[in-house]
């Protein structure tokens, strides 16, 4: 037994190579990529067919109910927000990596509801629906990251709602935030906030940093070359606290340095804090390191070295181009031989 059973993983090990390992998990990967791809297509088909226009219904006939029981905007905001945190934040499931598809197939606040599953930016998207529908003026905002006081980190996306046409107030359904209280400190309790934008189509639009982060400072960062302004330079942007580290800019808060190499910038001050600020250009980088309340005011990036991950996606696909064109290029020079000795 013990000689077959060497025998058969020799046999195996010969026949496994990095060629054949590496094709075997990309079959794997592509067969449990379609599985979720076909699943989304079956649900999203039953939505559409039977249960979007009941949702949507269902969506108008609350609205309406909200309105009845709200002498306000402030109470219409605050009675939203209980509606969605009861009926919709505390029974439904998060995405993960395994709804991927799910989540990006549709936006609209019917599917999610369908699915009974949202994180903070489906909750947000359900909330300023139904504000659209009650008549009140509402807008995205989100933090690209923070780190929270035991050492994990995370993003987060809430709502603002404008009230008498003059402030814009928290409306949260995920945390139970509602006018007109003010709850824009809540967020920094426990937790190190990075910038906090208000978004405009998608794009971050204004600054609401110190309206959320009790203690700020602004950095004006230039970005330059050998003494010369380099413009229109991506920025990223890391938090470091207590062994945590989070981007706070950079994925869901885009900046860039202006025509003049300027990018200002405002973060949190907070205790036994630095952050470390990058600047890239194209494939280089330039980078940074601050300590948080150190009245910084201005700090000069030098654009001068090779932007690591650039490099790393540029090996990566080297070697997979590799792997699929070196067989190919194998078979031709094979049969160029055979062509050659006939």
């Amino acid at each position: 037994m013990k000689i077959w059973t060497k025998q058969k993983i020799n046999f195996i090990r010969d026949k496994l190579n990095y060629k054949s390992i590496v094709f075997y998990l990309f079959l794997i990967v592509a067969v449990c990529v379609m599985v979720s791809f076909l699943h989304t297509l079956i649900l999203y088909s039953a939505y559409n067919h039977y249960a979007d226009n009941h949702i949507d219904a269902y969506l108008d006939k609350t609205s309406e109910n909200i309105m009845l029981k709200s002498s306000n905007e402030t109470e219409i905001a605050q009675n939203i927000v209980e509606w969605e945190y009861n009926e919709f934040a505390i029974p439904s499931n998060r995405f993960d990596i395994s709804t991927f598809f799910m989540r990006h197939i549709s936006h609209e606040p019917g599917w999610y509801l369908f699915l009974n599953r949202g994180s903070c930016g489906e909750l947000a998207i359900v909330f300023e629906d139904m504000a659209n529908r009650t008549g009140v003026t509402s807008r995205r905002v989100a933090v690209n990251g923070f780190i929270h006081f035991d050492g994990y980190t995370e993003n987060h996306a809430w709502s603002e709602v404008l009230i008498n046409g003059t402030e814009w107030h928290v409306a949260d359904s995920g945390f139970n935030y509602s006018p007109p209280k003010d709850h824009c400190y809540g967020y920094s309790k426990s937790r190190l906030l990075g910038p906090v934008y208000a978004f405009e189509n998608g794009i971050a639009a204004e600054d609401r940093s110190t309206y959320y982060i009790p203690n700020t400072e602004t950095i004006m960062i230039k970005s330059i070359h050998e003494g010369e302004i380099v413009p229109n330079c991506s920025i990223d942007i890391e938090m470091h606290h207590g062994g945590s580290s989070k981007e706070v800019i950079g994925t869901k808060i885009k900046l860039e340095t202006n025509e003049s190499g300027l990018c200002p910038v405002t973060l949190g001050v907070y205790k036994n804090t630095t952050y470390t600020i990058k600047v890239i250009d194209g494939i280089y980088q330039g980078k940074e390191k601050i300590i948080s309340g150190n009245n910084t005011g201005y700090v000069e990036i030098e654009i001068k070295k090779l932007n690591p991950l650039t490099v790393i996606a540029l090996l990566v696909l080297i070697f997979f181009n590799i792997i699929v064109w070196k067989p190919i290029f194998r078979k031709k020079s094979a049969k160029k031989e055979k062509h050659e000795k006939l």
